[in-house]
């Protein structure tokens, strides 16, 4: 059997740029459907669900967009909020 190496590098950090500006998390929103509270960012396109608010309110407190993820989407959406 022959093994195959592949070497990896270490992928640069994208900064986010200028044209998208910092957005923070909303308020939480409470689904009657499903019956949870919802948090969503707007800039990175996370959500985060919870049958308990104080959970949500916590995440969307401490929600960090990944700056990769933001530099992609704003490079599909061609600048567009996704």
């Amino acid at each position: 059997m022959t093994t195959i190496v592949i070497a990896l590098r270490p992928r640069p950090v994208l900064p986010s740029s200028p044209s998208s500006p910092v957005v923070p998390v909303p308020d939480v929103e409470w689904d009657d459907f499903r019956g949870l509270h919802i948090a969503h960012c707007a800039r990175c396109t996370d959500t985060y669900t919870s049958p308990l608010l104080h959970r949500a309110d916590w995440w969307a407190d401490s929600h960090r967009c990944d700056l990769e993820l933001v530099a992609l989407l704003d490079q599909t959406t061609s600048g567009r909020a996704a």
